[in-house]
């Protein structure tokens, strides 16, 4: 008799595909950057970036954290996009693996409870409405910050060697600040989006049934 293999649920695919993205990154980092991890500073930084955002998608994942999960995957994906013609090929394995987490974790669902609580307290149309609003706003007003700070000028200046020294003697931190401020607003305008549109379906649900 052929034993059955079960299939993994939702929420534990997301956690194994998070874990692979943290090793295939952290394994892209090593190559990258040894011997000299930090011959080049920048290259560096785009590097344990790389890492860093792995690790948030696990995260996300082992805590049930959908929009952190999308979050990560998106800014990796952009990462592997604008490092198409460098890193892109080592950095592209570990997005699609945050892109499967992410959708693992869509369909899993947020943590335990938090169904309830919406269905036990369920806010007005218009109060989902002016959080969507307010939203749709700051992804708007985020992207432009993100374009006044890192493509109208660049965050950082010349070095004849990159060092670690150089970067930060170089780097143009008002633009930086401005670029973070930027992705902060379209992180937390994207969340207020999916927060609505996730309550709305509930709702919808419980009232369907």
């Amino acid at each position: 008799m052929t034993p059955a293999i079960g299939v993994p649920s939702p929420e534990r695919a997301a956690r194994l595909t998070s874990a692979l993205a943290v090793v295939v990154a952290s394994a892209a980092a090593v190559a990258l950057l040894v011997p000299d991890p930090f011959a080049d500073a920048f290259f560096a930084g785009w590097v344990l970036l790389l890492v860093g955002l792995a690790v948030a998608g696990a995260v996300g994942a082992w805590t049930n954290r959908p929009p952190l999960v999308w979050v990560a995957a998106l800014l990796t994906t952009g990462l592997a996009v604008v490092g198409m013609m460098s890193i892109g090929l080592l950095v592209a394995p570990v997005a699609l693996l945050l892109v499967l987490t992410a959708g693992f974790s869509h369909v899993s669902g947020p943590r335990e409870g938090v169904r309830e609580a919406i269905v036990a307290d369920p806010p007005s149309a218009r109060v989902l409405a002016l959080k969507s609003l307010a939203g749709v706003t700051a992804v708007a007003v985020g992207g432009w910050l993100v374009n006044l700070g890192a493509v109208a000028r660049p965050l950082f200046g010349a070095c004849a060697r990159e060092t670690l020294s150089c970067a930060l003697a170089v780097t143009h931190w008002d633009a930086v600040a401005i670029t973070a401020l930027g992705l902060l607003s379209v992180s937390f305008g994207a969340w207020l989006v999916w927060r609505g549109s996730y309550v709305a379906r509930v709702l919808a649900s419980e009232g369907s049934g």
